[in-house]
């Protein structure tokens, strides 16, 4: 049970009003798969309110997920693919199509061509502004999907090398 300021034992949370939105919220999505416990969702939403950090990211400091249960849960509250670029290859001619810069910036990294001529781009952060700069940079259809940040930085490190990620 969850403590306000003053000691008092706080009900919990109506979590299932928050499963019915359009899209549904990150921690409503997070307790349907089990990632997470409602007594856990109460606690980083607390330690959340007031403090302007993202919820995610309060999560994964206090070791209730790890980044890729993070970037699925993002995944399903957006209705967008998952891909693990640790065991998916990015195809370097994708990632050409992207100023690493800019991918570095955006936490972006194209990582394969669709079969109907379009770019499949994972990010870190599909709330992010910076997916409409992604989209203008590619200059072309762009089908967004989402991955871990440590793993899309490691993946632009290997190709400026010029090492296949």
């Amino acid at each position: 049970m969850t403590t306000g300021p003053s000691g008092n034992y706080l009900p919990r949370l109506d979590h299932s009003y928050f499963a019915e939105e359009t899209r549904p919220h990150l921690g409503a999505v997070l307790l349907k798969s089990k990632l997470l416990q409602p007594d856990q969702l109460d606690d980083a939403l607390s330690q959340q309110a007031g403090s302007g950090r993202r919820l995610g990211e309060i999560l994964i400091e206090r070791g209730w997920l790890f980044p890729q249960d993070l970037a699925r849960g993002l995944a399903a509250q957006f209705g967008i693919d998952y891909v693990n670029i640790q065991h998916v290859s990015v195809d370097v001619r994708a990632a050409a199509r992207l100023d690493p810069e800019i991918g570095l910036r955006l936490s972006a990294i194209p990582v394969r061509f669709l079969s109907e001529g379009g770019l499949l781009v994972a990010v870190a952060d599909p709330t992010s502004e910076g997916l409409a700069e992604v989209q203008a940079a590619i200059s072309g259809s762009v089908a967004f999907a989402v991955t871990e940040q440590a793993d899309i930085q490691q993946a632009w490190r290997m190709i400026m090398l010029g090492h296949k990620p």
